[in-house]
């Protein structure tokens, strides 16, 4: 059965990354948007959320499952961050992407120049008004579905097949980064890096929805954010 799930699991992502570059652009840019947001949901989300009740692991939705307490206690982040005082964390990470975004903001009055963004985010990045709505759209359904899916249902499902939670987050963490390719080299490595920041804000805390609300800051900061202050906060042009 797992085996299986592992299976479905890996095929819906695969499925969502072979939609995700076949983008129909016939209903404009919202469209395109909505098209990626859809396939945000019915590839990871939805996949994710099954496969964790036909497993009977609905559990690890809100309490981290034994075999990841194991591997956190191993690696010695256990308990690092108490879940309650989590918060803080974030208030300090949207601290720092509005004082980026005003630092963006500046350099980009003075010189006209954007700063530094590692990987290409291609059409996604915001021109527009509207499309910074969409990009708030984007930033929390991707948090929350890959989220559910890379650093919970992916690594459990691996580890449940395997018997180690560590080849779980191996393998989650090396298809998270290339789950991001379309963004290039750069985008590939930061995108990595960056995963592996959420998967030790989840061990320290033991809490899914710390890890999902740093993915939704970082993504807000790179889809609204930034875009906002460079010039996309502007009604879109007919």
């Amino acid at each position: 059965m797992i085996a299986a799930l592992l299976l479905v699991a890996m095929l819906a992502m695969s499925w969502y990354l072979r939609r995700r570059l076949r983008l129909d652009f016939g209903h404009g840019r919202s469209g395109a948007y909505l098209a990626v947001t859809v396939r945000q949901i019915a590839g990871f989300a939805l996949p994710a959320l099954l496969a964790l009740a036909l497993a009977g692991e609905w559990r690890a939705l809100w309490v981290l499952p034994a075999s990841f307490q194991r591997l956190a206690r191993e690696v010695g982040v256990a308990g690092w961050i108490v879940a309650s005082d989590g918060w803080m964390l974030l208030v300090g990470a949207a601290g720092g992407s509005t004082i980026g975004g005003a630092i963006a903001f500046i350099r980009w009055r003075r010189k006209g120049l954007r700063g530094p963004m590692f990987g290409e985010l291609g059409w996604l990045l915001p021109r527009d008004r509207a499309d910074l709505g969409w990009g708030v759209v984007l930033s929390i359904v991707a948090g929350v579905a890959e989220e559910l899916y890379f650093r919970l249902t992916l690594p459990l499902l691996v580890a449940l097949a395997s018997g180690s939670a560590l080849a779980g987050f191996v393998v989650s963490s090396l298809m998270f980064a290339a789950a991001h390719r379309y963004q290039g080299i750069a985008g590939v490595v930061a995108t990595g890096l960056t995963g592996l920041v959420f998967v030790a804000f989840y061990f320290a805390s033991g809490a899914l929805w710390l890890a999902i609300a740093a993915h939704i800051i970082v993504d807000l900061n790179s889809l609204v954010i930034r875009p906002a202050v460079t010039g996309a906060w502007r009604p879109r042009r007919i």
